[in-house]
C-alpha cells in the first residue's frame, strides 16, 4: 500500500483524468439542448437522437479513466499506458462532442463554440496529468528511495 506521502503527488496524475471526464459529461449533457438547423430535404430527427452518442462515448471514457486511476496507485506505473489513456480521453471527448452535435442536424452557434472550448479544455487537463506523471517518473529515477 502506498504511504500518504506517495499518494499526494499521485493525486496530480488521476485528478486531471477525473476532471476531464466530468467536464466532458457536463458538456455532453448541455449539448443535448443545442438548437439544430435541419436539411431542407429531410425532416428534423427527434432530439433523442443525440442521446446514443453521448452514452456511447461517455461510457467508453470510463475505460481510460480506470486505467489512469489504477496506474496512479501502482508502485511502478507504465508511462505509455498513462499517456495512451489520456490521449484516448481527449479523442473520445472530441469525437463524442462532434457526434452529439451533428447527429441531429447542423449546430454552429455560440453555444456550440462554448462547448467546444470546454471539450478542448480536456486536452489541457490531459497535458497536466501527463506532465505530472513525467515529473514523478523523473524524480523517481533521479532520487531512488530504498
Amino acid at each position: 500500500m502506498t504511504s500518504p506521502k506517495e499518494t499526494k503527488p499521485r493525486l496530480r496524475i488521476w485528478l486531471p483524468a477525473v476532471l476531464s471526464v466530468a467536464v466532458s459529461w457536463l458538456v455532453f449533457w448541455i449539448a443535448q439542448g443545442f438548437p439544430t438547423v435541419c436539411n431542407l430535404v429531410d425532416p428534423c430527427p427527434s432530439s433523442d437522437v443525440r442521446v446514443a452518442p453521448a452514452l456511447l462515448c461517455g461510457g467508453l471514457m470510463l475505460a481510460p479513466l480506470v486505467a489512469v486511476i489504477l496506474m496512479s496507485f501502482s508502485r511502478t506505473p507504465v508511462m505509455w499506458l498513462v499517456r495512451l489513456s489520456y490521449i484516448a480521453l481527449v479523442v473520445l471527448a472530441m469525437v463524442g462532442y462532434g457526434a452529439i452535435n451533428f447527429s441531429g442536424g447542423l449546430v454552429g452557434d455560440s453555444n456550440f463554440l462554448a462547448g467546444l472550448l470546454g471539450i478542448c479544455g480536456t486536452a489541457v487537463l490531459a497535458y497536466s496529468g501527463i506532465a505530472a506523471h513525467r515529473r514523478e517518473t523523473l524524480a523517481a529515477q533521479l532520487f531512488p528511495s530504498e
